[in-house]
């Protein structure tokens, strides 16, 4: 069953393509649901296809030497993935893991490729979303390469807080104890710790689902270990 038109048009990598445009990628890309845990993307297989997250969250992720899971990037609602094994046909070098059940669109390697070579604003955002994961990658090996699990922790939640003006930063769907403690090499009891740290110098707070960031610069102070007691 082709997947409707205004369902591709949400996403950004497509809503400036003609309307005859997105009705053909409609006729190839596949609708799936999977279960918390699925892998959509394994490591080592080239990508057959692009992936669009419609709704819950995945994780970038790959196994260290002693078989622990590292936590690389998160993908939220309205991102794409596996354009690098999309773009260079060659084997994915992660995982990627659905940390709730979620729902996907996903469209042939293939198509995706035409598209970029006939799209300048769809291989624009393919190409800023490359630079964007090598940086990510970079400022993920500064993280673990800082001394505590508080600096590590603070600096994850300084990446994760949104742009916005405002003086509280909202993190909408916070991510779990222990997925943020797969993201910086620690343990999930160690993490709940640190946040309940945090909450007691009234930096952080809950809000349902939500985290808020009530003074990002403090956060900021103490992953770059400049708190002042």
């Amino acid at each position: 069953m082709p997947v409707a038109d205004i369902a591709l048009k949400s996403f950004k990598l497509f809503n400036k393509l003609p309307d005859h445009v997105i009705t053909e990628l409609g006729q190839y890309a596949q609708f799936i649901e999977v279960p918390r845990r699925k892998v959509v993307m394994q490591k080592n297989i080239p990508a057959h296809s692009l992936g669009l997250l419609i709704s819950g969250r995945l994780q970038g992720v790959d196994m260290t030497l002693d078989g622990k899971e590292a936590g690389l990037y998160f993908i939220e609602p309205n991102d794409f993935f596996g354009e690098l094994s999309v773009v260079d046909k060659l084997p994915a070098s992660e995982y990627i893991v659905a940390l709730s059940k979620a729902k996907i669109i996903t469209i042939p390697a293939n198509i995706i490729r035409v598209l970029i070579s006939k799209s300048p604003d769809v291989s624009a955002i393919i190409n800023k979303r490359l630079a964007r994961r090598l940086r990510e990658s970079l400022a993920q090996r500064t993280l673990l390469s800082m001394t505590t699990p508080l600096q590590r922790v603070s600096a994850q939640l300084v990446h994760l807080s949104s742009t916005s003006i405002a003086s509280n930063k909202e993190i909408a769907n916070a991510p779990t104890h222990q997925e943020i403690a797969i993201m910086i090499n620690t343990t999930r009891e160690t993490v709940t710790r640190v946040f309940q740290t945090l909450q007691k110098k009234g930096i952080i707070r809950r809000n349902g689902d939500a985290l808020i960031v009530c003074s990002l610069e403090k956060l900021q102070h103490i992953a770059t270990d400049q708190e002042k007691n």
